[in-house]
């Protein structure tokens, strides 16, 4: 809890610093956290993750960069520079001459379906957070929450699964032993596109995400609403980015689309439902905006975390999110997406 008291009373002075001062004060502030290397089991982790000695912890961890609008590009970026920490939020935005250098081979790259990048910051290389004595690892359409030292059971699991020998349906958990637990999420938020990496023109994914293009195909708009439940962590909230076409290393004829510091702006307005798990549910409205000369135009309606589970999920009843960016090396140079839920 002290290390929660100190986040926060280091919001104030994250207020009064200009964007790049507040990623700097918040990554000197973070550094406190432990960062931890498992090799204890070949299965096991093999890089450093964050750990939280509580969900409290990771509550005011959270709460910090929502409440500062810190950008958790600059953020991962900056983690992965001073102390080796490698998150999904760096490598999925990351050319492959960085991971080449690094050592990290995509193929080894844990995937995780979600559209919000506070899930992406929290979660390394295998996808892996540790809370207290317990390790939640997302990857594909499973989170597994295990004792440290137990994660060579999720080979097992995956190989009665795939065997029809065990069962779990959407949105079910399982105590597969003492030391494991799975959960299959029912998230609908798909990240193909982004892991194949290809500078394509993409229609549409699956779940709210939508592409506008530029004059000359050079630069795109995302639109985002990200909604998400898994296990240990859910949340609710909008964003808007420019990504630019860039090489896939320093020469070549290969292509991927990474993201760019542009002026990104939202809006929204919407009524939406927490629906409680083990708690009462209940309706809100929310509405707020976000300007910024920035990686990312992000804000978060609504999130939680606990365990033996969040106790919240959400779903939107009504509303809209507006979504604007602007190029100015092309003309027009705004796009502009108006999503409606």
């Amino acid at each position: 809890m002290k290390r929660i008291f100190i986040l926060l009373m280091m919001s104030a002075f994250i207020f009064a610093c200009s964007k790049d001062d507040a990623v700097e004060e918040f990554q000197q502030d973070t550094d406190s956290l432990n960062l931890t290397n498992d090799g204890k089991a070949q299965a096991e982790s093999t890089t450093q993750m964050l750990e939280f000695s509580s969900f409290d912890e990771m509550e005011g961890f959270i709460r910090e960069l929502q409440e500062s609008d810190a950008d958790l590009l600059d953020v991962a970026r900056s983690r992965s520079a001073e102390n080796g920490y490698h998150s999904l939020l760096f490598i999925y935005d990351s050319d492959l001459a960085t991971l080449d250098e690094l050592g990290i081979k995509m193929e080894d790259v844990a995937i995780v379906h979600s559209y919000d990048d506070m899930l992406h910051l929290l979660l390394n290389k295998n996808g892996e957070v540790r809370v207290a004595n317990q390790v939640f690892r997302v990857n594909g359409e499973f989170v597994y929450q295990y004792e440290q030292g137990a994660s060579e059971q999720i080979a097992g699991f995956l190989e009665n699964f795939n065997a029809g020998e065990i069962r779990i349906e959407k949105g079910d958990s399982q105590q597969i032993s003492e030391e494991l637990l799975v959960y299959r999420h029912n998230n609908n938020e798909d990240i193909s596109e982004d892991l194949e990496r290809e500078a394509t023109t993409a229609d549409n994914q699956r779940g709210v995400t939508h592409y506008d293009y530029f004059t000359g195909g050079q630069y795109r708009m995302r639109s985002r609403q990200f909604n998400g439940y898994w296990w240990f962590y859910s949340n609710l909230g909008f964003s808007t980015k420019v990504q630019k076409r860039k090489r896939y290393w320093f020469f070549g004829w290969r292509y991927y689309w990474g993201t760019v510091k542009k002026y990104n702006r939202l809006n929204y307005e919407i009524n939406y439902t927490g629906n409680g798990v083990g708690y009462p549910s209940y309706t809100n409205s929310a509405q707020g905006f976000r300007y910024c000369f920035c990686n990312i135009a992000r804000r978060t309606v609504d999130w939680s975390v606990g365990v033996p589970a969040a106790p919240f999920y959400y779903t939107i009843n009504s509303g809209q999110s507006v979504h604007w960016a602007h190029e100015f090396s092309v003309s027009p140079d705004t796009e502009h997406r108006t999503i409606t839920y």
